[in-house]
């Protein structure tokens, strides 16, 4: 319920100060003092939907956190006092004040002074206001027309603690009765009340590894030294958790072939999506360009190569950018368009889905581009380790 009262509370609450502003701008512009009065007094009456909103968005975000306050989710809530203080002690007021004084029709130098003071702090929210809204979806990674269709919450139990490579775990979950998904989305995790959390909180986002179709929802993540991970690595099997989604729209486009660039623990998304495909049969061409610094590093990498070596329309192509030594088959240095090009074919004849490190999607993003590739033909996550 909370994720459906946030984004509707914040729309409204946009909604609401946007109206006060253009009516405002369009009645002074009218010159008109019979429709400034009017537009004057009747902002209080709407400010009985702004207040309940602003307090529904402030509230519902604080709970939706669960705790963390650093980085989109903080960026958020840092905002709230100021859109919060803004309303109550410059918006409100100022409404109040002129409505006053437009029933009395003085339309003095403080009617036009508080006025502009009201104009600028209204536009100041909603700049506020709109940019939580676009960390809003970045977080939530909603699809613009499925923005009202929240996820579900769940209990499930952690099943197994399977070791991929030094430092890389897979976690079993029991799938819960009712949840579907499409391979390469997300899921919210939460640890217990019990466990406690850190300044991050005790949610965390993570691609699922699994294909839609395997009995349990897994997810592979490298094991850092954050407060999360360290909890989540000595949680005693069979303890309940809770899960919510599934979230994200990095999810295959059929129609067009596929580049896969996974740097690191990146590649947890793109072997969803793969053995989906396979396992459903399709006929698109498939290529995993797969970047580690040493080859131990690899995840599923024995697996991705079996389902190659099976496959002709699936391609890996997996290099090392460290100093270690290159396994047969492999490659060393960065995943450049050269590389590409030589083993995927023309980049604009692609869909790209990019997933590792922040620097390093970010890195290739700017390749991508600047090669021509449009925006809308790929599709990007970052991995942060936390």
């Amino acid at each position: 319920m909370i994720k459906l009262i946030h984004p509707i509370a914040g729309i409204l609450a946009m909604l609401t100060i946007a109206t006060f502003w253009l009516s405002t701008l369009i009645s002074e512009l009218s010159g008109s003092h019979a429709a400034i009065v009017a537009v004057k007094t009747a902002i209080p009456w709407g400010l009985l939907l702004l207040v309940p909103s602003l307090v529904a968005v402030g509230g519902s975000g604080l709970a939706w956190s669960k705790g963390n306050r650093t980085g989109l989710v903080g960026a958020k809530l840092l905002r709230m006092p100021f859109i919060a203080v803004n309303g109550m002690l410059v918006l409100i007021p100022s409404a109040l004040f002129l409505a006053s004084k437009a029933r009395a029709a003085e339309f003095d130098g403080w009617f036009y002074g508080v006025q502009a003071v009201e104009l600028v702090a209204g536009a100041a929210n909603l700049m506020l206001l709109g940019m939580s809204m676009r960390d809003g979806l970045r977080l939530s990674k909603w699809r613009r027309k499925s923005l009202l269709k929240p996820s579900t919450a769940y209990r499930t139990r952690l099943l197994v603690r399977e070791e991929e490579t030094e430092g890389t775990t897979t976690f079993h979950f029991e799938r819960p009765a009712g949840f579907q998904f499409k391979a390469g989305q997300a899921i919210y995790l939460t640890l217990p009340a019990s466990i406690g959390a850190d300044n991050r909180g005790r949610m965390r986002t993570f691609s699922l590894s699994s294909s839609p179709h395997d009995r349990d929802l897994t997810i592979t993540t490298r094991v850092s030294d954050s407060a999360f991970k360290k909890a989540l690595q000595a949680l005693p099997l069979g303890t309940e958790i809770e899960l919510s989604g599934p979230y994200g729209n990095m999810v295959l486009d059929e129609r067009r072939p596929a580049v896969f660039i996974a740097g690191g623990i990146g590649i947890t998304p793109f072997r969803s999506m793969i053995r989906d495909a396979i396992e459903r049969g399709l006929r698109q061409r498939m290529v995993v360009f797969y970047s580690v610094r040493k080859a131990e590093d690899a995840a599923f990498v024995g697996e991705l190569e079996a389902l190659a070596e099976h496959n002709p329309r699936f391609e890996l192509v997996p290099t090392i950018t460290g100093p270690g030594e290159v396994p047969p088959g492999w490659q060393r240095g960065k995943v450049t368009n050269e590389m590409i090009s030589r083993h995927a074919g023309d980049l604009a004849d692609q869909t790209f889905y990019v997933a590792g490190p922040p620097k390093m999607v970010e890195g290739l993003k700017q390749m991508l581009l600047a090669s021509g590739v449009a925006t809308a033909d790929f599709h990007i996550e970052e991995f942060t380790g936390y």
